[in-house]
């Protein structure tokens, strides 16, 4: 029995160097390698540096209401009172 894991290569190319050499030559080419994606949730408004966040007080019931409609557009409370904000100024 061999000691280590690796002794019975060890010895291989100990014995016949050339044929182990030829065979590292030709092996198969590595595939050009993709771009690794990043693990974990992508960035968000939080990090982003355009946005600041806020704590306002709304109306319990008001905001209830809100919020399903919200759900039911698919659509995020901030966007909507972005959009809210920027109709007001503009008016």
């Amino acid at each position: 029995m061999t000691s280590s894991k690796y002794a019975a290569l060890k010895l291989m190319r100990e014995r016949h160097p050339q044929e182990a050499a030829d065979q590292a030559v030709t092996t198969v080419p590595k595939a050009p390698e993709e771009p690794r994606r990043r693990v974990g949730r992508p960035p968000g408004k939080r990090s982003n540096p355009d946005y600041q966040q806020v704590t306002v007080l709304l109306h319990g019931q008001t905001y209830l209401e809100a919020r399903k409609r919200l759900l039911d557009e698919r659509k995020e409370a901030s966007t909507l009172i972005n959009e809210l904000l920027d109709a007001w100024l503009k008016g």
